[in-house]
């Protein structure tokens, strides 16, 4: 029965994990998730793996810094799932329930007791700040870097215990899957050599220098990568806030107090959070945070004798902070998704408080209860029980319940761009990028003038923002007042010269206005950055194709193509060029197949009728696609000439 005992304390986080999180299945792509999935074609094609290990990485994959195994999970994703989110948001799923899995293994481990084990999984398994990391497939290193990071810690204790050195090359191979997730887990040794100075004690911790040297090489390994071998440049361009070091140092106390809230007040959840820069030591907020950390000190010094595992996991938590504490300038100097790995032992640390609140019943105490059963087989399931007592199991249950229902609440928050940026709009009105965001999502529905006003909001926020700038160059173009086009992207790309989208659309704007040899320079320019971006290629192609340049254009379609086979626009194309050269059958294949990826593709379908009328005389397929290609858009170019065709069509056909 034990063997059965111990596969319902792993199943049970594992399934509440799922639970939990199973309304995030029906929600789309959100925030990071357009350039690290949807717009990401790198991960397209297995040809492009290599790439992965050179330095080329970062214009290919959109990420800042390297992290490889996270690129290589989308790889894996989109195999099987291509562009639905579905598949995505289960297997971030799945790796937090394997997560919660892994925090009772490990908390087994160190508590050698299962109450407070599982008590750590359960809350770790449906606590609502790591919403975040769950829901947002572009933060899915944070669940990867958490899972090696445990794993490695677990395998470490492993090898201890039992002398096998197959454990910690494991744990080693964990530690490196770990760095190459995300930068976070270069404190795994830090955390180590703690928990055996804590346990074991400092003369243990002296003789096991040549395990720590493992884990050493394997930091100094991922160090040289990331900041020689395969850095990338536009990291150093993020400064620290207004500047200063200083300014920074003073920012993140602040920081880090707010953190400490969040932990014990999980409410009002941002994807954005907009911090004030401190820059005076004299100002309130600044001592509060510096008194909650003394205090925060002196609690955790005067644990290190009475109730090590506190001691040790307050550790825990503020020193797996450390990497996201700004020193090397973020993006972002806060995000609820840096809390994950400190999130962990916070978890443990709640699970030693709960178990203190027991009663000090025991099963001795039960022991006029127990006799009186005479059934040995239900005596051995009822015993570990009864030492829990009513009000300890209400409590967990209570808190249980109401983080499953917050984390369920805070789901369906994430179930689109426009839910999402909405509401972050509301908690965080200052966000210049949740303006951004929310314009973005309301331009995909179409909703022009909303995108535009929110697009402005965030220019009044941050004028010096070149996603900004870029987003109102597509407004402008949209609005066919081409000069303000011009003028936005170019102010852009003044501010982030190694932006590919503004090139791009720059080039759009030129070939619009038959600025063909300007067009074709500024695709070029987005190419160089991103060699994989498919629209620029097909662009290319359309700037050639006017300029008669058809090897050429023929050319750029193709690769187009090549990057992605599902380019309905590039197919298209194609076809328009394979028909003026007279290749009647290659154009309709080429239409054909951009109907099939994009059915409500207008110009396709025209162009499939007017071919098929033109060489296989088939007038009821080809009246089929013209009344199709006006049924979808009623007002195109062409539509006057569409109707007359479709109207002398039906006429002959009667």
């Amino acid at each position: 029965m034990r063997k059965y005992h111990r596969v319902y304390f792993l199943l049970l986080p594992f399934v509440i994990s799922i639970i939990v999180y199973l309304n995030c299945l029906q929600n789309s792509f959100v925030y990071d998730d357009d350039s690290t999935i949807i717009n990401n074609y790198f991960i397209r094609h297995w040809s492009n793996l290599p790439a992965l290990f050179t330095n080329k990485y970062f214009a290919l994959s959109a990420e800042l810094t390297y992290r490889p195994v996270v690129t290589l999970s989308y790889f894996i994703d989109y195999t099987f799932w291509h562009l639905n989110p579905l598949g995505y948001h289960l297997t971030n799923i799945l790796l937090h329930a394997i997560n919660s899995v892994l925090v009772f293994i490990f908390a087994l481990q160190v508590f050698k007791n299962r109450t407070p084990a599982f008590v750590s999984a359960l809350f770790f398994s449906s606590y609502p700040l790591f919403s975040e990391v769950v829901n947002a497939i572009g933060f899915r290193e944070d669940l990867l870097a958490c899972m090696f990071f445990i794993l490695a810690f677990i395998c470490y204790l492993k090898a201890n215990q039992q002398r096998y050195i197959l454990y910690y090359l494991i744990s080693l191979f964990c530690y490196f899957l770990a760095l190459f997730s995300k930068e976070m887990a270069i404190t795994l040794p830090i955390v180590i050599v703690l928990y055996d100075v804590i346990f074991k004690g400092y003369l243990y911790m002296k003789s096991k220098y040549l395990y720590y040297l493992g884990y050493f090489f394997v930091a100094t390994f991922y160090i040289l990568n990331r900041f020689f071998f395969l850095h990338n440049p536009l990291e150093s361009q993020i400064p620290y806030p207004q500047g200063s070091f200083f300014v920074n140092f003073l920012t993140m106390i602040h920081v880090m107090a707010s953190y400490v809230k969040l932990l014990f007040l999980p409410f009002h959840l941002n994807a954005d959070y907009v911090i004030p820069f401190s820059t005076s030591i004299l100002k309130a907020s600044f001592w509060l945070s510096v008194l909650l950390f003394i205090a925060i000190g002196i609690f955790s010094f005067r644990l290190r004798f009475q109730n090590r595992h506190i001691f040790f996991f307050i550790l825990w938590f503020f020193v797996t902070l450390i990497p996201v504490m700004n020193i090397i300038p973020l993006g972002n100097i806060m995000a609820e998704r840096y809390l994950y790995i400190p999130g962990a032992g916070f978890s443990m640390i709640v699970a030693c408080l709960l178990s203190k609140m027991q009663s000090n019943y025991s099963i001795a105490c039960f022991n006029g209860i127990i006799p009186y059963i005479s059934d040995v087989f239900v005596r051995r399931i009822t015993a570990p029980y009864l030492s829990l007592s009513i009000p300890f199991i209400f409590i967990v249950f209570f808190i249980l319940s109401g983080n499953a229902y917050l984390t369920c609440k805070r789901n369906y928050d994430w179930k689109d761009g426009m839910w999402l940026w909405s509401k972050t709009t509301l908690t965080s009105p200052n966000s210049f990028r949740a303006h951004i965001n929310l314009g973005n999502a309301y331009e995909k529905k179409g909703l022009n003038a909303a995108a535009f006003k929110e697009y402005q909001k965030a220019l009044s926020i941050d004028p010096n923002d070149a996603d900004i700038y870029s987003n109102l160059g597509i407004y402008y173009n949209k609005m066919n007042l081409f000069d303000d086009a011009i003028q936005h992207f170019i102010r852009c790309l003044n501010i982030n010269p190694k932006h590919p989208g503004a090139y791009n659309n720059l080039g759009v704007v030129f070939t619009r206005q038959r600025r063909l040899d300007d067009a074709i320079l500024s695709f070029k320019q987005a190419i160089s950055i991103n060699p994989l971006y498919p629209d620029a290629h097909n662009n290319l192609g359309i700037a050639y194709y006017r300029k008669g340049l058809m090897n050429e254009a023929e050319g750029e379609f193709k690769l187009a193509i090549s990057i992605e086979p599902y380019h309905a626009e590039a197919h298209n194309d194609l076809g328009i060029l394979y028909n003026d050269r007279r290749l009647f059958d290659e154009a309709i294949r080429e239409f054909e197949m951009a109907v099939q990826i994009k059915p409500n593709y207008a110009n396709a379908h025209m162009n499939l009728g007017a071919v098929i009328l033109k060489h296989r005389k088939d007038k009821d397929k080809a009246l089929s696609h013209l009344k199709e290609s006006i049924k979808i858009d009623p007002q195109q170019e062409q539509s006057a000439g569409i109707n007359k065709l479709i109207q002398q069509l039906e006429q002959t056909a009667n």
